[in-house]
């Protein structure tokens, strides 16, 4: 599973796309829960810490399970983009502009998760 970026660096106010990938690695097909409530990306800054955005925190339309058999070497990816605005759990009307700096996306299925990926935001 890996997360990425369509660009390494955007200016405060453009809309990034990010990208939750998740690859069989494997030589035999195996069946994989994809549903939405296991997935997520995240924006932390580039040194560490608490999480600016998440995009489960505001998602809260109930969809049906997302099982898939997923032949060696098939893809599949889940794209969403960012608005460049903080969030939280519950997704309260507060939400401030993230300003600009060096920030990483990662992504999450369940318990896993993925390498951060690097990106900036520009003034």
């Amino acid at each position: 599973m890996t997360a990425s970026a369509d660009r390494s660096s955007y200016r405060v106010g453009e809309r990034p796309v990010f990208t939750l990938t998740v690859t069989n690695t494997g030589t035999v097909a195996c069946v994989r829960d994809l549903s939405r409530p296991l997935r997520s990306l995240r924006v932390v800054p580039a040194n560490g810490g608490q999480t600016l955005w998440s995009s489960a925190d505001c998602y809260t339309v109930a969809e049906p399970a997302d099982t898939r058999t997923l032949r060696p070497g098939q893809s599949v990816g889940f794209s969403v983009i960012w608005a460049g605005r903080t969030s939280a759990p519950g997704c309260p009307a507060d939400r401030g502009a993230v300003p600009a700096g060096q920030y990483a996306v990662t992504g999450r299925l369940g318990a896993l998760t993925s390498a951060p990926v690097p990106f900036a935001l520009t003034a």
